[in-house]
């Protein structure tokens, strides 16, 4: 078994999310101990914000005809998507900025795009987290404490990519 994280956090140090991701990663660790765990970290190794166009270009242009750029792009794209196609499960940890994902985030997720091609079911029949997170500083003094920016939240959901899902019972 193996296991896929992204952190796109560019706040290693600090992160909600990849707190989060940690629980979920010691979680499923425990489940497979004779697993292997992948790891990215979009923080710490970000990819070129420009890359993604190039690769995407690329797509149009036959192989021979390829600069040299988009044939390095173009190979950036399929091996990430061959990292996330190699995984049995996957945990992917995004905090959320000025109201939307990062653009390390994006450009990572046009680039898995390009390199698989626009109909690949890289996630399908896999679990998957998803864990975002949404905040800012908190200490005394800050503006979110002050109540200047919404309250620190974040959320984790677990699902099999692709395949239907059905609500909790009372029970649960």
């Amino acid at each position: 078994m193996n296991l896929f994280r992204l952190d796109a956090s560019i706040m290693p140090g600090a992160s909600t999310s990849a707190e989060l991701a940690d629980t979920a990663e010691a979680e499923w660790t425990a489940a497979h101990p004779e697993g292997t765990v992948t790891r990215r970290n979009l923080g710490t190794d970000p990819l070129p914000g420009d890359i993604w166009a190039t690769a995407a270009l690329a797509g149009f242009t036959p192989e021979d005809q390829r600069t040299p750029e988009q044939q390095e792009a173009a190979a950036l794209g399929a091996s990430l998507a061959a990292e996330l196609s190699a995984a049995d499960a996957a945990i992917i940890a995004v905090p959320l900025y000025n109201w939307g994902v990062s653009q390390h985030f994006k450009t990572w997720v046009d680039l898995v795009i390009a390199g698989a091609g626009p109909t690949a079911e890289l996630l399908k029949g896999k679990p998957v987290v998803l864990v975002t997170s949404l905040g800012g500083g908190f200490a005394p003094g800050t503006p979110a404490r002050a109540g200047t920016t919404p309250p620190r939240t974040s959320s984790a959901s677990c699902a099999t990519s692709g395949a239907p899902t059905s609500p909790p019972s009372a029970a649960s």
